[in-house]
């Protein structure tokens, strides 16, 4: 409703046409009129010359009855509506198509600008990825084993008992995320663990203060200690040591996993390579989009390893890509794109896309989205997933089309009719 009760900034040109057009049109229709009443000799002469080059027509007798045929003819050919409604029956035929096939477009500005969109920014996680990220295995202290393993009956050895630590101490910090990530760590253990001062790091991770015996220092007289869980960039700006783990972190995230770790105070506690499966349509969407004449980007939070497997995965050049962004660099990295002249669509789903969907020309938020997410949105895929990107983006070029289309035959037919009128 909201959608077709808007006026698009394109509406705004049809209005100030008729503004001007319809006094201009009573000013002709007088005159003519005053033409034909003051000097009906002169006026017949100029009617006979075009006559013969138009058609023949039978005049009205009497003195008043031309004038006031005439100006009624002009008044009744000039068509001001079809100005005045090329914008608004377009945006409405355009949003119910829209609507039909599970995209809601939030006003007639929104659909605007979709028909002019000139790069497609995607966020990784939930958007081109399924969103359920699962841990595929844990490192910590040399010992590389299967997330499952804690399950299974353990061999005795103090490494094997601080890998059960680790994962308890990781699954509770992560437990009280709602981040994707953090949901998938906070499976691997139901145990949870006390702990104190629990905060979230925008776009980093997770942090909290831990007794000593939860950790790895076994002095239980030692005031807590401080535990982080989030991206190893993140960790290794804390001054967590990421060298015993490099290995790791590198197979995993060639492979496209996102690599979180675990550190404790000065030291890696552990690492979590959890993978996301990329979107079966992600590549095809990203190649009908490039047919479309459009630039594809990634920008994601992630490594530029992981970034980069996703984007070869999916089809996206690798200058396009952009690792380690946080998500206020997002909505930066899009004015950025700005600034350069092209019109942004941003794609996401999460709160923290919410800056860069409202900063973007246009924000389109995927079918699972945050309520965030959704109401800094200008376009909602309701039932399907990014599949219908490319087809929203369509539809919203050939509403604009239409309306182009729409204001320059009322234009033309207006412009010739009234003449001849």
């Amino acid at each position: 409703q909201r959608a077709q009760t808007s006026r698009a900034n394109i509406q705004r040109l049809g209005d100030r046409v008729s503004n001007v057009f319809v006094p201009v049109v009573v000013t002709v229709a007088l005159a003519a009129g005053l033409m034909w009443g003051l000097a009906p000799e002169w006026t017949k002469h100029v009617h006979d010359l075009l006559a013969q080059f138009l058609w023949s027509t039978h005049l009205p007798d009497g003195p008043l009855a031309a004038p006031f045929i005439i100006a009624a003819g002009i008044l009744i050919i000039a068509c001001p509506c079809a100005m005045g409604l090329a914008t608004p029956v377009a945006i409405m035929a355009g949003s119910n198509a829209a609507a039909q096939r599970g995209i809601l477009i939030r006003d007639g500005v929104a659909l605007e600008k979709a028909g002019r969109v000139t790069a497609v920014l995607f966020d990784k996680t939930g958007t081109l990825t399924v969103g359920r990220p699962e841990v595929v295995e844990v490192w910590e202290q040399g010992e590389i084993q299967k997330p499952k393993a804690k399950d299974r009956k353990k061999s005795e050895g103090p490494k094997t008992e601080s890998l059960e630590s680790a994962v308890r101490l990781a699954a509770a910090l992560a437990s009280h995320s709602g981040h994707p990530i953090s949901q998938a760590i906070a499976q691997l253990s139901p145990n949870g663990l006390p702990l104190s001062g629990w905060q979230e790091v925008r776009g980093a991770g997770v942090q909290a203060n831990v007794e000593p015996q939860h950790s790895s220092t076994p002095a239980p007289q030692h005031p807590p200690v401080t535990a982080r869980l989030g991206s190893v960039r993140w960790l290794q700006e804390s001054g967590v040591d990421l060298a015993p783990g490099q290995a790791f972190i590198a197979e995993w995230a060639s492979q496209g996993a996102t690599v979180v770790g675990l550190g404790v105070e000065k030291s890696l506690h552990g690492l979590f390579a959890v993978k996301d499966a990329v979107k079966p349509g992600a590549r095809a969407v990203v190649e009908q989009l490039g047919r479309q004449g459009l630039e594809i980007y990634l920008v994601t939070g992630d490594n530029a390893l992981t970034a980069g497997s996703i984007a070869k995965q999916t089809g996206i050049k690798p200058e396009n890509v952009f690792a380690q962004v946080r998500p206020e660099q997002k909505a930066e990295f899009v004015k950025k794109l700005q600034q350069q002249g092209q019109r942004v669509a941003f794609v996401g789903d999460g709160i923290n896309d919410a800056p860069a969907l409202e900063q973007a020309d246009l924000g389109v938020a995927v079918s699972r989205a945050s309520d965030v997410a959704r109401e800094a949105a200008d376009i909602i895929l309701l039932k399907s997933e990014i599949e219908a990107v490319p087809e929203s983006l369509g539809l919203a070029r050939a509403t604009l089309r239409t309306i182009k289309q729409n204001l320059f035959w009322a234009f033309f037919y207006n412009a010739i009719g009234v003449p001849l009128a």
